[in-house]
């Protein structure tokens, strides 16, 4: 499939970092570079479309309007988020630009890949110190470190550059929260939702005629299982570099509802939940969903859940779907969540997806009914082309994705597996001579195999991953996708 849909961010990352800066009493400003500023006009933001090589597209504020805002701005510190590796480029693009408007400006990098291509962002010279883990405590620390000209060696979960070598400071268990009812509040006043309100386009889904003031929130952090493909498998291996932020943790009920009536009092009706695994305690998720109904918020999205928490043991020892709590989601106006199923071979599931969906034991296509039935929307997605897959697993995965579409489900999305920096896949490819020590980030996106002496070859990957796009699902959810890219471009 050849379209795709951006979204503005509006991170979470962030707007929390910018929250324990205020608290601290630092001035500080946000910048989202997909829309601009509230004098940029997403014609020439947003909506400004340019190919990049490895096939995805680059929207925002170009390079020459970046360089404008640093050096209207006069910003003594620059600090950059740095999330999904196809963007490595981008955002050492910036702290290039950074550097050139003020050589003596001080450039900040975190985020999942920041920290796991550390080595890359040091050695551009354009990256003065990466924050290594959840950095509230940190961002605070480097500031203040910086500010007072002392070393960053009394700073834990920091790497930075000194005499010409890397130092790496280790991350301690007091370097993130354990408990984050301790968070500061994310700054979501910093947002320029009046860009996005422009834009309608929430997780890039486009409702034509209906507007909807989203923000994305988090109920918890971490995850209870370890898939090899996600940044926690390595984050709950090695806690010597992130810390143990896979580990799931909790924020109390009073404390989202306080995040709630936060984001309602700034206009918000739609919530993006990022949790990883947000649907894990049920009778905690009900009573959420409970609250957040009463307070008219509708639910817009979610970033993770887990298959098994939507069903039930039976007593016949099997797991069968949790009609009762689909029906709850359904009615706090959680209508859509995504089914990672990921693939229809239980032993692709047990080596890659810590075995979290058993086919013997759950039937996904009663789960897809029961949840149409309730009233959610499921749409699945599979994964294509693991290092030592076969071809006839992928067709295992391919003729279950036929089964799901005639059982409910609105359409498939086949993925495939990347191995990204911070992931046990990527060590186990580098390993396994998967991947080349000298790897272009850039390729590391969904629509390229670029993983190679793979089972089966990665050209022959891609064209089985196109196929199953175009034969698993329907002529009316492919039209009506070409037709929601054309009218994002028409709002161009």
């Amino acid at each position: 499939m050849a379209v795709e849909i951006p979204r503005p961010d509006g991170s979470l990352g962030p707007l929390y970092l910018a929250g324990a800066l205020r608290a601290a009493g630092i001035e500080v400003e946000i910048l989202d570079a997909s829309v601009g500023t509230p004098e940029d006009d997403l014609k020439e933001t947003f909506h400004h479309r340019v190919l990049q090589p490895n096939g995805l597209t680059r929207i925002g504020m170009t390079p020459e309007r970046i360089r404008e805002y640093l050096t209207r701005g006069q910003f003594d510190i620059i600090g950059i988020s740095s999330n999904f590796t196809p963007q490595t480029r981008m955002a050492l693009e910036v702290a290039r630009i950074a550097k050139e408007v003020n050589p003596n400006a001080f450039v900040i990098a975190g985020g999942v890949n920041g920290r796991a291509m550390a080595d890359r962002f040091m050695t551009t010279g354009f990256v003065d110190i990466i924050a290594l883990s959840e950095a509230e405590r940190t961002i605070v620390e480097i500031v203040r470190t910086w500010q007072q000209g002392r070393s960053f060696n009394e700073i834990d979960g920091v790497v930075f550059s000194h005499d010409g070598k890397t130092v790496v400071r280790p991350t301690r268990s007091t370097t993130y929260h354990t408990n984050l009812d301790q968070l500061p509040f994310p700054a979501w006043d910093l947002l320029p939702f009046e860009k996005y309100d422009g834009v309608n386009s929430p997780h890039g889904s486009i409702t034509p005629g209906t507007q909807r003031r989203y923000a994305p929130l988090m109920t918890s952090r971490g995850c209870p299982f370890r898939c090899a493909y996600c940044h926690v498998s390595e984050e709950r291996r090695d806690d010597s570099m992130a810390g143990n932020l896979g580990s799931l943790r909790l924020k109390s009920i009073e404390r989202v509802m306080k995040e709630f009536e936060i984001l309602q009092n700034l206009g918000v009706t739609h919530i993006y939940f990022e949790d990883d695994s947000l649907l894990a305690k049920k009778a905690r998720v009900t009573e959420i969903f409970r609250r957040l109904t009463g307070l008219g918020l509708k639910i817009s999205n979610v970033n993770g859940v887990n298959l098994v928490h939507l069903s039930k043991p039976g007593s016949d020892g099997q797991l069968h779907p949790d009609q009762e709590y689909l029906e709850t989601i359904a009615s706090a106006g959680f209508n859509e969540i995504v089914f990672p199923v990921e693939s229809g071979s239980q032993r692709i599931l047990d080596k890659y997806a810590t075995g979290k969906l058993r086919h013997d034991r759950l039937d996904v296509l009663e789960l897809v009914n029961v949840a149409a039935k309730a009233g959610i929307t499921c749409p699945v997605n599979m994964m294509l082309g693991f290092p030592d897959e076969t071809e006839g697993e992928m067709s295992q995965s391919i003729e279950l994705a036929k089964r799901l579409v005639s059982a409910g489900a609105p359409y498939i999305t086949f993925f495939i597996p990347i191995p990204f920096p911070g992931s046990q896949l990527f060590r186990y490819a580098l390993d396994h001579g998967h991947l080349q020590p000298d790897f272009d980030p850039d390729q590391m996106n969904w629509k390229n195999a670029v993983m190679v002496n793979t089972t089966v070859p990665p050209e022959r990957i891609v064209q089985l991953r196109d196929e199953a796009w175009d034969q698993v699902n329907t002529v009316a959810y492919k039209e009506g996708r070409i037709a929601r890219e054309i009218r994002t471009r028409v709002a161009e």
